[in-house]
């Protein structure tokens, strides 16, 4: 090396050290699928990139807690359904025992008292460990139809609802299910449609049907069965509603989850084809610096003599 060669191969030393990191970096890119190890190495793009791995975990969240929150409004909606079904089941059985005088041999009295246990049932289920009746009480079974507060409905009609079966709160639950949309869900075992089909039964159960009816009871728990029959499935649509709102709420999370995660590939993820490419031009590149730096060293002043 001399002093007059000095600079020209130092920068030319200094141009293959670039071209070699350049390679080493693009067949890392190339072997990881990624397109730099720290968001140092897309500099320019970093910021961006970090904000759209922020909102991609934010509407992964809100995602799986609509979904949580749809499957137990799912139950819900299926045992309320129970319970409408019910209501016009002893409506139908009451209208045939007062219309046709049968009620005295009709047994609607023990068919009524199953009928309560079937709802009891139906109220107290839980899901995933969760009372879904109890409001936010949800380690609490919601009815106690045994409570010693709840008593037979009195022989004055028309009758008054009695809840003290309901052992819940009358919280109503909510969800945060996007950044600026909260949804009311559920409904608790003291909903009136409810309690007029416990109180419809209760009637039933102890009108004494055999061998003389409480035809005046009978009468009594047909207009109330009527009512339940006719609120229970707006019950029905109410938790429907709040079911079809996350439903949306998912389908825009959705999209743009799909959005965000092509950005996020766009910015992070190599692009095979073109590193290729540029990894082949830079190997072509090297070499020639190579060639370039050895025809240097190779000249002298005898070439010219």
């Amino acid at each position: 090396m001399r002093v007059t060669a000095l600079a020209q191969q130092q920068f030319s030393l200094d141009q293959i050290k670039n071209l070699q990191g350049r390679i080493a970096e693009k067949n890392i890119a190339i072997t990881s699928g990624v397109n730099a190890q720290r968001y140092s190495g897309i500099s320019e793009d970093s910021k961006r990139l970090v904000n759209l791995e922020a909102t991609h975990v934010e509407l992964t969240r809100f995602m799986g807690n609509n979904t949580i929150i749809d499957q137990r409004l799912q139950t819900m909606e299926t045992n309320v359904s129970q319970l409408g079904d019910i209501a016009s089941d002893i409506r139908t059985q009451l209208v045939s025992a007062i219309n046709a005088g049968n009620a005295p041999v009709s047994g609607i009295d023990v068919l009524a008292q199953n009928m309560i246990d079937q709802v009891s049932s139906i109220l107290n289920v839980s899901f995933d460990g969760r009372f879904l009746f109890s409001g936010s009480m949800t380690n609490t079974p919601p009815v106690d139809l045994n409570d010693a507060a709840f008593l037979t409905p009195p022989g004055a009609y028309p009758s008054t609802a009695d809840t003290t079966y309901y052992q819940g709160d009358q919280q109503i639950l909510s969800i945060r299910a996007d950044v600026d949309l909260t949804v009311n869900y559920g409904v608790t075992a003291d909903h009136p449609a409810i309690e007029k089909l416990i109180r419809t039964l209760h009637l039933v159960a102890t009108a004494t049907v055999a061998p003389v009816p409480d035809l005046a009871r009978l009468n009594e728990a047909l207009a109330v069965a009527e009512e339940a029959a006719r609120e229970l499935p707006l019950v029905v649509a109410g938790i429907g509603s709040a079911r079809k709102s996350l439903e949306t709420a998912n389908a825009i999370h959705s999209e743009t989850l799909l959005y965000t995660e092509q950005t996020i590939g766009d910015l992070a993820n190599t692009d095979l084809a073109e590193a290729i490419t540029l990894l082949t031009a830079d190997q072509s590149s090297l070499e020639a610096s190579f060639a370039t730096l050895a025809q240097m060293r190779s000249i002298s002043l005898l070439n010219y003599l």
